[in-house]
């Protein structure tokens, strides 16, 4: 009896054995597209055989959003759902980086790129850029030799010579660079003709830290009580000083915008790629519940006959 019960299990593991291999060496990849039949037909079970990698379904979509998914599952939404968002985020860094970069061709333009006419306080009409590293030297040679033990000495200046990315940075950055702006140095730093002048100073700051503010050199009205015209004491380190440096800091923050929101689409790519990786994982892992197959080593529990006796016995197998 016990022969024949092992014949009868050694004759079904070789015809499942034979069955499978002569498909896999039949069918080949094309295995999938033998199994299509019409869900609705009650005789039809459709039945994977192929598990899929979960580790590799990850890799696929980590390099490229939507390929683990096609691997995994290809009917699942995701996978048409994240190459449509990889295209774009990509177009997305590219539209507002180029956006970022024309902005700040406009900026750097404003400031020294081109030549206005700017009136000056007698309706003399003069030609020249919104801002002039003279102008500003100038007045940093003024404001350096007024005390030696003041911030206002040579590292404190650093304006760099060259139209640098630096360069334009600095000056809508830092208040001790506006001197260079056209409407800064013609309403402060000359007469009303445009004839160089020295400083008229006038006191200001706090109680504890009175400083000196440079005050311009042409009046703008007249007090009655002091009897002349007077000027208006204006701090540098606001834009009141200069509408120009207003104006410029304005489009810079314009063009950092642009990149602020590309840069955002940069994040988002990242993300795209590691939700994709995720995402694969899981379909890969529901497409292996339905698997019917089987890997390594495996213990088996049961009940055989022997010598006419029910026997409990332990079984190892090892698919290959």
């Amino acid at each position: 009896m016990r022969k024949i019960i092992c014949l009868v299990l050694l004759a079904l593991v070789m015809v499942s054995l034979f069955g499978q291999g002569s498909e896999d060496w039949l069918w080949g990849d094309q295995k999938e597209e033998k199994q299509e039949a019409p869900i609705d037909d009650p005789d039809f079970i459709r039945v994977n055989y192929q598990r899929k990698d979960a580790r590799l379904a990850m890799l696929f979509s980590m390099l490229v959003p939507g390929a683990g998914q096609y691997y995994a599952d290809k009917s699942s939404w995701t996978t048409y759902l994240f190459p449509v968002l990889e295209v774009g985020m990509i177009a997305g860094i590219f539209v507002y980086s180029n956006r970022g970069d024309s902005k700040t061709k406009d900026f750097e333009r404003y400031a020294n790129g081109e030549e206005i006419q700017y009136t000056l306080g007698d309706g003399t009409v003069i030609t020249t850029t919104r801002y002039d590293r003279s102008r500003q030297s100038r007045i940093e040679n003024i404001l350096m030799g007024l005390n030696a033990q003041d911030i206002y000495e040579s590292s404190y200046f650093r304006l760099d010579q060259t139209n640098t990315q630096h360069f334009y940075e600095d000056i809508g950055k830092y208040p001790h660079y506006v001197f260079g702006w056209a409407d800064w140095y013609y309403h402060f730093a000359t007469d009303e003709a445009g004839a160089e002048m020295s400083p008229i100073w006038h006191p200001g700051g706090h109680d504890d830290n009175p400083g000196w503010i440079w005050s311009g050199n042409y009046p703008l009205w007249e007090d009655p009580s002091q009897g002349y015209f007077v000027t208006v004491p204006v701090e540098n380190n606001n834009h009141a000083s200069s509408r120009m440096r207003e104006k410029y800091v304005e489009m810079r923050n314009d063009a950092k915008a642009e990149y602020a929101i590309s840069r955002g689409f940069t994040f988002g790519l990242a993300f795209n790629h590691l939700a994709a990786g995720l995402d694969a994982v899981r379909l890969a892992r529901n497409a292996n519940k339905g698997v019917l197959s089987d890997s390594g080593l495996r213990f088996n529990y049961y009940a055989a006959m022997r010598d006419n006796v029910l026997t409990p016995t332990l079984g190892l197998n090892w698919k290959f």
